[in-house]
């Protein structure tokens, strides 16, 4: 599997996360119980989405002729994994 077809792969697994944490939500939320499995793979899907957002917005930097758009990519991205790590709520 190669580039693209990584990263569709990727893309897949990611909605299937976001589906399966939403279902186990609701059932959940039906229940009136809380889960940390759902918060769980609320995150991992988070993080394959920025991941791949991040690979993609990488190669459009890298096309900019201006260093700026460099500079700024590795800046969004260090916010993204601070505000990851660290587990804020925006």
């Amino acid at each position: 599997m190669k580039g693209k077809g990584f990263v569709n792969f990727l893309s897949y697994i990611a909605i299937a996360f976001v589906a399966v944490a939403l279902v186990l939500a609701k059932i959940f939320d039906t229940f009136q119980l809380s889960s940390n499995l759902i918060n769980a793979m609320t995150l991992i899907a988070q993080i394959i989405a920025y991941a791949i957002t991040a690979v993609f917005a990488f190669y459009y930097a890298k096309s900019r002729k201006s260093i700026g758009w460099m500079i700024a990519y590795v800046v969004f991205v260090i916010i993204i994994v601070v505000f990851l790590v660290l587990n804020f709520n925006i």
